[in-house]
């Protein structure tokens, strides 16, 4: 299932290459947000960062909705971008503030019990809030353009999906995270095979020393070429791997509500067919 879906995928970006444009804004949003960290401008960072994640739900609507429609024109994209766009954005700004408030009280707690001085426990604590959510709600975007549900709808939908179906949606999840995996190593590649000619190592500095230095240090060791080629092979992770994470889950996921849906006629079916009979008192089965 998860292959099949994966492979469909990859049809439905040369179906529907607007999609492309979902990763162009995503690689666009990183790379200016991860030049301004780099340059020590980081109120511009964190208003871009911002604003790149309030207009992405525009983008995940419109290539969802091309998906729905098997339509891939500009109309579609742009109507179903707005259309669509409160339906994805407001259900995921809830279960986000919904986060937030139980990892604010998870970290006051934490501190209640001594651990608030703990980074490392403060971290896990926010993992432990924030994982089963993504798990239990990431599918709220398909159900709301899909099967064109409301916001409590949508969320309620995406748990009842996972809970039917709880080890698909896992394999479905060790596959999103094998494709980021590998888009780091290749990027990583590229990187050091550009980096290993502009970058001189001090033999003496060791792993410690790299990993405590600052970020104007990373930058004088790296260079500002190299600045650059990193951001550069961020943004470009980020944009690929949105233009393939959009359609596989709505392609995993329509595939998915289908089976479901088949099963449950076939069980109606199956029961309409026995109401048209009678059992004998030996309890075997007689139809009309």
């Amino acid at each position: 299932m998860v292959f099949q879906s994966l492979r469909e995928a990859f049809r439905c970006i040369l179906r529907y290459p607007l999609i492309l444009l979902s990763g162009v804004w995503v690689g666009c949003a990183v790379a200016a947000f991860e030049y301004c960290l780099f340059n020590g401008l980081d109120f511009y960072g964190e208003t871009i960062g911002f604003f790149g994640l309030i207009l992405f739900p525009f983008f995940v609507g419109a290539s969802y909705e091309m998906i729905h429609r098997d339509d891939g024109s500009l109309s579609v994209f742009r109507t179903g971008g707005i259309s669509r766009y409160f339906a994805v954005l407001l259900p995921g700004a809830f279960v986000t503030f919904f986060g937030a408030i139980a990892a604010f009280i998870l970290t006051i707690l934490l501190a209640a019990v001594g651990g608030g001085q703990d980074d490392m426990l403060m971290i896990m604590g926010i993992f432990w809030i924030f994982i089963p959510i993504l798990f239990f709600f990431s599918f709220y975007d398909t159900a709301a353009v899909l099967e064109e549900k409301k916001v409590f709808d949508s969320l309620r939908r995406s748990l009842q999906f996972v809970r039917s179906r709880p080890f698909e949606v896992i394999a479905f999840y060790c596959a999103c995270f094998v494709l980021l995996i590998v888009l780091f190593i290749a990027s990583a590649f590229i990187g050091s095979v550009f980096l290993a000619g502009s970058m001189v190592f001090d033999p003496s500095l060791d792993i410690n020393t790299l990993l405590n230095m600052t970020m104007d240090e990373q930058q004088a060791l790296i260079g500002e070429e190299g600045v650059s080629l990193i951001i550069a092979l961020y943004a470009v992770v980020a944009g690929v791997f949105t233009v393939i994470l959009l359609p596989f889950k709505a392609v995993f996921y329509r595939r998915l509500v289908q089976g479901i849906s088949e099963k449950k006629q076939e069980a109606e079916m199956q029961e309409t067919e026995k109401q048209g009979g009678v059992y004998d008192e030996k309890g075997r089965w007689y139809k009309y």
